[in-house]
């Protein structure tokens, strides 16, 4: 009767933390809701300068940086992208302001021919 007691309580705290880690902010968000946090915050971050921008281009934009960025960025962060409350204050891991100046210069190059449209 020991064995078998002491067997289900072990086992159930191998899979406590498993379980735990799943919840809260430690599980990324989905990248829909992260490309449209974004948008959010840079359309606020840029108020009054970026209403000749075109919705296309936002899109476009978060689109190419979440999906470049997505696989290497904390959860934490992609949460915080998510909630559109983000400006150049918000604290973030320098890993990943890092791994989001990256996809955004790339995706500045592959979006250069959009972003002359706007002028």
């Amino acid at each position: 009767m020991k064995i078998a007691t002491r067997t289900a309580a072990a086992a159930l705290l191998i899979s406590m933390p498993m379980a735990l880690g799943a919840c809260g902010s430690d599980s990324k968000p989905a990248k829909a809701d992260v490309k449209a946090g974004y948008i959010k915050a840079v359309k606020k971050n840029m108020g009054a300068s970026g209403a000749k921008v075109p919705d296309s281009l936002y899109k476009k934009m978060a689109d190419c940086i979440v999906d470049e960025s997505y696989d290497d960025v904390s959860a934490d962060t992609l949460n915080k992208l998510k909630d559109g409350n983000v400006t150049k204050d918000t604290k973030v891991k320098s890993e990943d302001k890092d791994t989001m100046d990256k996809a955004s210069k790339t995706c500045q190059t592959k979006l250069a021919d959009d972003f002359k449209s706007v002028g």
